[in-house]
This record gives C-alpha cells, structure tokens and sequence, in this order.
C-alpha cells in the first residue's frame, strides 16, 4: 500500500477511541455522548411532551388539561424508554462478549486485523473473467 495512505499509529488510537461508545467524556448537550438507556428515556421523553403538547393544541385545550394523569403517563412512556434502552446496552454487552471470545478461542483466523495499514483494493477484488451470451457457441 502507498506511504501517502498510511496513518500513523498514534492517529489510528485517536480515531478508535473517539469512535467507540462510551469513550468520550458525558457532556449534557451532546446526547451521541449519553448511554443507551438514558438516549432512550430522553428520546421517549420528547416524544410523549411533543405529543401531549400537539394534542392539547389540536383539541384547543389549556396546557394544564389533565395533567396529572398525563404526567404519570409520560413518566411511563419515559421509565419503558430507559428499560428499552438498558436492554439494548445489555444487547451489546452479550454480543461484544461473545465475539471477543471467539476470538480468543480462533486467533488465526483475525491475523489479517492486525495489519492496520490494510490491503490494497487489488488484493481485496477477485479476477473478473468476462463471460457474455453473444460470444457462446453451441455446438
């Protein structure tokens, strides 16, 4: 592979661990940096507000229109919210564990991960023969 493509190794550890989740400090204002159940609580959060917001305007309601029975309401849509969102991280956690220990049970065959610089896109393509209709012969 050509020198221009390569990127160095302290590069390389930049962008992994900026991509991977849960490496990047918490900040309130960025939910990429949130964990799963709390993207999940927010995001059931803002949808059950904006619902209960749009169908009190829809029905020309005050805001305060039954209001404790909708509270407790979005407070269920945001408490489903969190568990959806635990069981998603747990989800992830099962699937990260298994493939980790396929790998350690299988090291050859991830040999090839451990070239960061990769192949080239000629090693990765097949040979391509082509094979057309209008060039068969039938005998």
């Amino acid at each position: 592979m050509a020198d221009s493509t390569r990127v160095s190794e302290q590069e390389l550890e930049r962008r992994e661990s900026f991509i991977r989740a849960g490496h990047r400090e918490r900040s309130l204002v960025d939910p990429f940096t949130w964990s799963y159940p709390l993207k999940g609580a927010g995001a059931m959060l803002g949808i059950s507000a904006v619902s209960v917001y749009l169908q009190n305007r829809w029905n020309k309601k005050p805001d305060y229109y039954a209001i404790v029975p909708r509270l407790l309401l979005i407070g269920a849509a945001t408490a489903v919210g969190y568990a959806a969102g635990a069981l998603r991280e747990r989800h992830y956690q099962t699937r990260d564990a298994v493939i980790e220990h396929y790998m350690k049970l299988h090291p050859e065959d991830f040999d090839h991960f451990n070239d960061r610089s990769g192949r080239s896109f000629s090693q990765v393509l097949l040979p391509w023969y082509p094979r057309r209709t209008q060039y068969t012969r039938y005998d």
